[in-house]
C-alpha cells in the first residue's frame, strides 16, 4: 500500500442514511459465533495508504478491518477480519471489497464501528466501552511523529464508519472515512523569516491532545491530529538552539481535512511572561499595558525542563508563578512525617540538583492514598488551576528546577526581585527523608530541610 492523499479541504464520505439502500449479505449460520460478510467501500476523498494511478485509495490482499460491536450481553467485544484476498476485491473498482467477519452473539439495533486499518484499534477493548468511544481506537501514534507526509500515510492510516447493527443483527455495507484532520505547517519568526527548515521539535497543543513532531530539516511540517477546536498553542526549537512559542486562538480543525497553517511565532528570552490567554509579553509591565493578565515569568529555556517519562511534552521551559499560591498562606508539605511520600529521596545539595521531575512529584503528592499534602494542592490549584494553553498544569518545582531558575535568572537576588520572593523560605516538591523535605531560603540563597509538617511558602510552576 502506497502514500495517503488529501487534496484541499475534504468533506467527509457517506453518511448511514446514505447507505440504507445497501444489502448485506447474511450470515452463513445462525446463533452463536457467526461468520457474516459486508461490503465495505474506501471514500476516495478521504485518505489512506492505498492509493492507485487516480490517486484514489483502493484495497489490498491483506488488508483486514476490526469490528466493534456489541453481544447480546451488552458487551463491547473486537472482532478482525479475515484477510482480503484477491476475490474479495472488486475487479473494477479496488475501493470496493467484501470482508468476512466471526462474530459471537452480534446484539440487533446496536452501535458498531469498522476500524482500517485493523492494527489501528485498541489491542484489548474493554466491554463497557461503547463501540464508537475513542478508546476503541489506538491513537498513540499521534503522539509522536517526525513530520512528513509519507510517514502519516505509511504510519497513521486510519479510516472508521461508525453505524447500526441491523434489526437482524446483520453487519450493515458502509464507507469507510478519515476521523483525523492534517495540519501543514510552515513557520516564521517575528520578523517574518521562515525558520521552518530549523526546528527539530514542535510541540501542538490543542489544551487536550499533545503532539510532540521530530523534524529534520523539512520545508513544511506536516502533523495528523484529532479534530478540534478552539485554541491551539504551539513550542518549537530550532538548530540554534533557540525557543519559539505561539498561541492561535480560535481555530476549527475538522476530520478529513488538510489545513495550510503559517504561524508567527516569538521567541522566548528569560524574563519575558505567559499571560492568562496563552500569549507572551517581554516582561509583566509590557504585558498589562497591552491589557493582558501575567500569570508566569519565564525563568529557565532548555530541554531538561522536565525529566520525568510521563511529561515528555514539557521539556522546553520553566515559569514561576508572579504570586505565591494558597491565597499567600503558608502550608505544610505533608500532613505526616514519619513514612516516604516519594519514590525517590534526595540527600545533598549536588543530588537536589538532579530532582528535575516537579510534575510528576507533584502528581504523586496530589493523588496520594493516605498522605495529605497542602503544599502541592495548593500549588496545583493555583489561579483556581487555569494556566496558559500549550504549558503544564501548575506544580510544586523540584529542586533541580528551582535551582534552574533561580541560575538561568541571574541569581536568587535577581529572581527574588523579578518575581516578588522577597525573603521567604519557598517549598520545593524534593523530598530527602520521612521527616524531611525540601526548601530554599530566598533571604540568604541556601538551600535546606525543614519538618514535612511546617508550613512554608507555595509558589507555583509550569513547564512549557
Amino acid at each position: 500500500m502506497a502514500a495517503l492523499a488529501l487534496v484541499g479541504a475534504m468533506t467527509a464520505g457517506c453518511s448511514s442514511d446514505d447507505l440504507a439502500t445497501d444489502t448485506p449479505l447474511l450470515p452463513d449460520a445462525a446463533g452463536g459465533t457467526v461468520t457474516m460478510k459486508t461490503t465495505i467501500t474506501l471514500d476516495e476523498r478521504a485518505s489512506t495508504r492505498a492509493l492507485d494511478a487516480d490517486g484514489k485509495k483502493t484495497f489490498a490482499a491483506g488488508d483486514q478491518i476490526a469490528v466493534i460491536y456489541q453481544n447480546t450481553s451488552g458487551e463491547t467485544i473486537k472482532a478482525v477480519s479475515a484477510a482480503l484476498t484477491t476475490d474479495d476485491i472488486d475487479a473494477t473498482n479496488a475501493q470496493n471489497a467484501t470482508f468476512s467477519v466471526s462474530l459471537t452473539n452480534p446484539k440487533a439495533s446496536t452501535p458498531v464501528r469498522y476500524i482500517y486499518p485493523a492494527s489501528r484499534a485498541a489491542e484489548t477493548v474493554v466491554t463497557t466501552t461503547a463501540p464508537n468511544d475513542d478508546a476503541t481506537i489506538k491513537y498513540d501514534a499521534l503522539a509522536t511523529q517526525v513530520g512528513t507526509f509519507d510517514k502519516i500515510a505509511s504510519d497513521l492510516d486510519l479510516s472508521v464508519f461508525d453505524g447500526e447493527m441491523t434489526a437482524q443483527a446483520v453487519l450493515p455495507a458502509a464507507t469507510l472515512v478519515n476521523p483525523l484532520t492534517i495540519a501543514k505547517f510552515t513557520i516564521t519568526n517575528s520578523a517574518t523569516d521562515d525558520i521552518t527548515n530549523t526546528v527539530n521539535s514542535l510541540t501542538v497543543n490543542d489544551g487536550t491532545n499533545i503532539y510532540i513532531v521530530k523534524p529534520s530539516s523539512l520545508s513544511t511540517i506536516y502533523v495528523a491530529m484529532k479534530p478540534t477546536s478552539g485554541d491551539i498553542a504551539t513550542t518549537a526549537t530550532t538548530t540554534d538552539s533557540k525557543t519559539y512559542f505561539k498561541t492561535a486562538t480560535g481555530n476549527t480543525l475538522a476530520a478529513g481535512n488538510l489545513y495550510s497553517i503559517s504561524v508567527s511565532m516569538v521567541e522566548l528570552a528569560i524574563g519575558n511572561v505567559f499571560c492568562s490567554d496563552g500569549s507572551v509579553y517581554a516582561s509583566k509591565d509590557a504585558a498589562t499595558t497591552a491589557g493582558k493578565t501575567p500569570v508566569a515569568l519565564i525563568c529557565y529555556l532548555g530541554n531538561d525542563a522536565e525529566t520525568s517519562p510521563s511529561n515528555t511534552a514539557y521539556k522546553h521551559g520553566l515559569a514561576l508563578a508572579l504570586t505565591d499560591a494558597n491565597g499567600g498562606n503558608t502550608a505544610a508539605w505533608c500532613s505526616q512525617m514519619t513514612a516516604l511520600c516519594l519514590t525517590t529521596q534526595y540527600k545533598t545539595e549536588a543530588e537536589v540538583k538532579t530532582d528535575m521531575a516537579g510534575i510528576a512529584n507533584t502528581d504523586a503528592l496530589v493523588g496520594h492514598a493516605t498522605h495529605t499534602h497542602d503544599a502541592a494542592n495548593a500549588a496545583r490549584n493555583y489561579n483556581s488551576g487555569s494556566h496558559p494553553i500549550g504549558t503544564s498544569e501548575w506544580f510544586l518545582p523540584s529542586g533541580g528546577q528551582w535551582d534552574k531558575m533561580i541560575t538561568a535568572s541571574g541569581g536568587y537576588e535577581t529572581l527574588r526581585s523579578k518575581a516578588s520572593l522577597g525573603y521567604k523560605l519557598c517549598w520545593a516538591s524534593t523530598e530527602s527523608s520521612p521527616q524531611w523535605a525540601l526548601l530554599y531560603w530566598f533571604s540568604s540563597g541556601s538551600w535546606s530541610t525543614d519538618l514535612k509538617v511546617s508550613k512554608r511558602v507555595v509558589r507555583s510552576a509550569l513547564a512549557f
